[in-house]
């Protein structure tokens, strides 16, 4: 569903991709409606609380980059870690999503002059730093039975999380972007 660019949720996804990305244009902000996906997501999110003691659980909207020929994909069947890491696995084999989407935009493929990007909800929970041999979150400390629910670059100012759990992830929203165009100025 593309949303309206004078919406309230239009303006808060296009801010939150600006802030790393300025010299580009939005073009169209695409809300992706799959009640199945969001369903699990829903039901992930509960089973973790419970896991947590009630405590509610760390979710982020964070940004993917992909190409092309996987968007439609992954909007019917969600990120699958088993495509992911094409581009490496520094913290885990799983699906890995950024804070900024500056970061996001170097795996985006474009067509023409014209980007697409995921905007995913994560439940990233309790997270741990990374490792590229993980095939899962390590065991939390004191514990060979509860495990972190995410990994990231850096515990204390993360900017990329790896998850491997596809149920934690919701792909929200798509933004179609370009770059602006530069101005010639003869002096």
């Amino acid at each position: 569903v593309v949303i309206s660019n004078t919406s309230s949720e239009y303006d808060r996804i296009k801010q939150l991709f600006l802030q790393t990305m300025k010299n580009y244009k939005v073009l169209k902000i695409e809300r992706i409606q799959n009640p199945s996906l969001w369903k699990v997501f829903q039901w992930q999110k509960e089973q973790m609380k419970r896991e947590n003691g009630g405590k509610d659980v760390d979710e982020k909207l964070l940004f993917h980059g992909t190409k092309r020929s996987f968007v439609e994909s992954i909007c019917l069947h969600n990120f699958d870690w088993r495509i992911c890491g094409s581009n490496g696995t520094n913290y885990g084999k799983g699906s890995y999503f950024a804070r900024d989407a500056s970061y996001s935009h170097e795996y985006c493929q474009p067509v023409g002059k014209t980007s697409s990007m995921f905007v995913a909800r994560v439940l990233v929970g309790d997270y741990v730093r990374g490792a590229a041999a993980y095939v899962r979150p390590p065991p939390k400390p004191l514990s060979s039975l509860r495990f972190y629910d995410s990994c990231v670059d850096n515990e204390f100012n993360p900017s990329v999380y790896v998850v491997f759990e596809k149920y934690q992830i919701y792909p929200e929203y798509i933004i179609e972007y370009r770059a602006l165009e530069e101005k010639c100025s003869l002096s």
